[in-house]
C-alpha cells in the first residue's frame, strides 16, 4: 500500500513556510552578507530538510506498524531540532554580543571624545581670557596673537562637537533586557535577585525561546497542512490478478459448480470441495446475517466482479462498509477463500480460483 502526502490546508502550509524562510535568514544570514558558504552552513541546510521530512513521516510509519521506523524517525527529528536550535541561540547569541560590544566601544569614544573637548573648552576659555585681557580697547600689542589662540580652540570644540553628534545619542548595552530584569526584580518570585545576573538569565532563555517557538511551529503547522492518504498498491512479482481469460474461466466454474451444488441434498457439505490433501471442514452454522457462498456472499460477488485477489482495504472499498465489517465478512466464509499476505497487507482471494489454475 503506498501513502500519498496531500495538501489540506494552503493557509497552514503558508505559515509553515514563513516560518521556515525566518529560520533559514537566521542561520544564513552571514552568507547573504557575502560569508563563504561552510560545512557548518551545509550541515544545517540537511538539519533543516531531515527535521521536516522526520518529523512529517512519523505518523504513517507508526499507523503502518512499523515501529523500529518510527523510533529512528523520532531520533532524526529530535535530533535535527535540537541541532538546529542550537544554531540558531548560537546566532542570536553572536549577534547580541556583537550588539552589545558596539554599543560599549561607542560609549567608550564617546567618553574620550568628551575627555578631549572639554581639555579644549578649557584651552578656549583661557584664551578668551587673554583676549579679553590684551585686546583691552579693540587694540593691544598682544591682541593679534591672542585671537589666533582663541580661534584655534574654538575650533577644536567645535570639531569634538561634531564627532559626538556623529556618534549618536548615548546608549545602554541591553537595555531591553534590562529593563524586563528591573520589572521581574518587582515580582514576588524574583524580590531581591541580582539585577545583573537575572538580566544575563533573561537574554539566555529569550534566545533559546524564539528558537524553540520558531523550530516546533514549522512541523506543527506541516502536520496541520499535510495529510496522508493510503493508497492499495501490489507490486507485479506478488499480483495473483487473474487476466481476462483466466477471469472468465473461473466465473464459468463457479457457476457451473454453483448449479450443481442447488441439485444436491440440502443436508450436505456446501462449497467446492477443499484441496487434496487438506482435512475436510464442515462449515457451522453462523448468525442470521451470513450468505453462503453459491448464493453470492457480498465478498464472494466484491471477489468475482474484481476477477483477482483484494486487499482489506480493497474488498472495504468494493462493498461500500467499513475496514473491520469487511475483515467480519470474509471470515464469515473463510472456508471458501484462499488469504495469505502481500508484505503487511492481507490478500484475499477465492479456492475455486487455486483449483482453476491448478
Amino acid at each position: 500500500m503506498t501513502t500519498r502526502t496531500t495538501v489540506r490546508s494552503w493557509r497552514a502550509m503558508a505559515v509553515a513556510g514563513i516560518i521556515l524562510a525566518g529560520t533559514c535568514y537566521v542561520l544564513f544570514q552571514d552568507v547573504l552578507h557575502g560569508a563563504p558558504v561552510t560545512t557548518a552552513h551545509v550541515l544545517t541546510g540537511v538539519a533543516l530538510i531531515i527535521a521536516t521530512a522526520a518529523a512529517h513521516w512519523l505518523a504513517p510509519t507508526f499507523k503502518a506498524r512499523r515501529y523500529p521506523l518510527t523510533a529512528c524517525l523520532l531520533i532524526l527529528a529530535t535530533g535535527a531540532v535540537l541541532y538546529i536550535g542550537l544554531m540558531s541561540g548560537a546566532r542570536n547569541a553572536e549577534q547580541i554580543v556583537s550588539k552589545a560590544t558596539r554599543i560599549e566601544s561607542i560609549n567608550a569614544e564617546r567618553v574620550r571624545i568628551l575627555k578631549l573637548r572639554d581639555e579644549a573648552q578649557a584651552m578656549l576659555n583661557k584664551a578668551l581670557k587673554d583676549v579679553a585681557a590684551k585686546c583691552e580697547g579693540g587694540v593691544g600689542k598682544n591682541c593679534k596673537g591672542a585671537e589666533r589662540t582663541r580661534d584655534v580652540y574654538e575650533a577644536a570644540v567645535r570639531g569634538r562637537n561634531a564627532e559626538l553628534a556623529a556618534l549618536g545619542a548615548a546608549q545602554t548595552p541591553n537595555a531591553g533586557y534590562r529593563a524586563i530584569a528591573e520589572g521581574l526584580v518587582r515580582l514576588p518570585w524574583w524580590k531581591g535577585s541580582d539585577i545583573d545576573e537575572l538580566q544575563e538569565t533573561v537574554i539566555i532563555l529569550t534566545t533559546w525561546l524564539a528558537v524553540l517557538l520558531a523550530e516546533l511551529s514549522v512541523p506543527a503547522f506541516l502536520a496541520v497542512a499535510l495529510g496522508h492518504h493510503d493508497v492499495p498498491s501490489f507490486s507485479d512479482h506478488s499480483q495473483t490478478s487473474f487476466s481476462a481469460t483466466e477471469a472468465a474461466e473461473a466465473r464459468a466454474l463457479l457457476e457451473a459448480a454453483s448449479m450443481e451444488n442447488d441439485d444436491a441434498d440440502n443436508d450436505g457439505p456446501q462449497g467446492p470441495e477443499p484441496p487434496t490433501g487438506r482435512k475436510s471442514r464442515k462449515t457451522t452454522a453462523r448468525s442470521g446475517n451470513v450468505i453462503p457462498l453459491f448464493n453470492r456472499h457480498p465478498v464472494i460477488s466484491a471477489l468475482e466482479s474484481a476477477g483477482r485477489r483484494l486487499s482489506n482495504e480493497e474488498l472495504k472499498q468494493a462493498m461500500g462498509c467499513s475496514s473491520s465489517e469487511a475483515s467480519k465478512r470474509w471470515r464469515e466464509v473463510r472456508e471458501q477463500l484462499d488469504v495469505g499476505w502481500n508484505g503487511r497487507y492481507r490478500s484475499i482471494g477465492l479456492k475455486a480460483w487455486q483449483q482453476a489454475r491448478a
